[in-house]
């Protein structure tokens, strides 16, 4: 053991300067700091985040400089110990020794700013509940850093602690701005995992995926889920005020005139009010009936024509019934739209319009394209089955043939059932009501039908469908 000693102590002597400073301000702090550094990764490695407390402190307090490790352990270290803590002074000071550690990492090893100071806020607010004022100036400062690099558990608690701000200010105005600036972030990284998903699966139907591919696309479905369940459960917590009629004492005309010319205030009206929320009735509808509406859709086009916009105009087109309107400007939002699943929701906006205007082949074509770019979505499917359903009759020379939709109605309604459970009670429920449309079995047999043979739907349909009896 001396020997070992000996050995360190020669090393710690012969090393310059900044070395020596960086493991301590003299050797015997370098001994101290190179030993309890040890002893806690020790510790931190068989997960006693107790037991490495104590030689961790030494190390945090005698050498911060020394490594990062000290800085990436401590926040679990220090957390262990707050929670084991009763006495409130006690476990106040723990709690200010952890939110301290943010400050001095980004001190001692800067980098990665917006993540150390996400993490300080959502430190702050999980163990400082009453200081909701002071959470949320440290969550503006984190988000004019990390922005959309936050990851899900911080947008999470940033738009909580926000929510808690409001309780106590009323501001409704601020509330939706923090709103707007995490479901932006929110959709940021949706985007972001969604089109690496769609992306590599698609590479994986035509070759062998490489190992960092696969792990990418492992790391993106088990991530995706993340900032969805956040974005659910952020509409949720905030859907009491996000009603019609309030929204409109928000975005009216004379706050119109007064933002007229507020690129994002335009932005955030928009967004806010062509958002589709779930009613009482279990549908989805949006607040496009606003009049102040088709005000803030034109003059955002006017001075932005993003795909947003565009977006804006074309459900000002479904509103207004001018199906080439919203036809134009769907296709508009599809060229320039980057996020994948943003661009299925248009184009099955786009079939919708289709479907009004008689493309009825359009109208199916875009339905698919919209599943091709969100595989887990069975809303494409759902709505095509409908399609076929009321094209019953339209399509071939009998009874049994014209009614033959009905089977491709329910192989839709399967499949979108079998791929998204979100919609399955629905696609039930129409499956039931098409299986008792389908042709009957003795008006089949007579016309010369019997169950397994094939059927071919011609017109817009193009479908091959095997006859079932239910």
């Amino acid at each position: 053991m001396k020997r070992i000693v000996f050995l360190l102590v020669a090393v710690v002597m012969t090393a310059n300067v900044n070395a020596q400073s960086k493991w301590g301000e003299s050797v015997a702090d370098s001994v101290i700091c190179y030993d309890n550094y040890n002893i806690f990764g020790s510790f931190y490695q068989s997960k006693d985040y107790a037991g490495a407390f104590e030689p961790w402190l030494k190390v945090y307090q005698t050498c911060p400089a020394a490594k990062k490790a000290t800085f990436i352990y401590g926040p679990k270290i220090v957390e262990t110990k707050i929670k084991a803590t009763t006495d409130p002074a006690e476990r106040q000071g723990y709690v200010d020794l952890l939110v301290g550690l943010y400050d001095d990492r980004l001190q001692y090893f800067p980098g990665k700013e917006g993540y150390v100071l996400s993490e300080k806020a959502s430190k702050y607010i999980k163990y400082n509940k009453d200081s909701v004022e002071a959470a949320a100036v440290l969550f503006e400062a984190a988000y004019a850093v990390a922005g959309n690099n936050m990851s899900a558990s911080q947008l999470n608690a940033y738009f909580l602690t926000n929510i808690k701000l409001f309780n106590i200010t009323k501001d409704v105005d601020a509330l939706f701005s923090v709103y707007n600036n995490v479901i932006e972030a929110l959709e940021y990284n949706s985007m972001q995992y969604s089109n690496e998903i769609s992306n590599l699966s698609a590479k994986a139907d035509t070759v062998e995926l490489s190992s960092k591919e696969k792990k990418a696309l492992a790391r993106a479905k088990r991530t995706l889920p993340n900032y969805d369940k956040v974005q659910s459960n952020i509409e949720k917590a905030l859907s009491p005020l996000l009603t019609c009629e309030k929204l409109a004492l928000i975005y009216n005309e004379e706050k119109f005139n007064e933002h007229q010319d507020d690129v994002e205030w335009l932005k955030r009206a928009a967004k806010m009010l062509q958002k589709e929320r779930e009613g009482d009735d279990g549908e989805m509808a949006s607040c496009t009936d606003n009049p102040v509406f088709l005000l803030i859709a034109e003059r955002l086009y006017s001075l932005e024509p993003s795909a947003s916009a565009a977006r804006s105009m074309a459900k000002l087109g479904v509103r207004k019934s001018d199906w080439a309107m919203a036809k134009k400007y769907y296709t508009e939002a599809i060229d320039q739209e980057e996020d994948l699943r943003k661009t299925a929701d248009d184009y099955m906006g786009l079939a919708y319009v289709n479907n009004k205007m008689g493309a009825m082949s359009s109208a199916k074509s875009n339905c698919l394209k919209a599943g091709q770019l969100r595989k887990d979505w069975g809303n494409p499917y759902l709505y095509l089955a409908t399609l076929y359903a009321d094209a019953a009759g339209q399509c071939g020379s009998n009874a049994v043939e014209k009614n033959a939709v009905y089977w491709a109605a329910i192989n839709k309604l399967s499949y979108a059932r079998s791929i998204d459970p979100t919609i399955a009670d629905k696609a039930s429920k129409l499956i039931a009501a098409y299986s008792a449309a389908v042709p009957d079995k003795g008006v089949a047999f007579q016309l010369g039908f019997k169950e397994g043979d094939q059927i071919n739907i011609g017109c817009w349909i193009n479908e091959t469908v095997s006859v079932k009896f239910y």
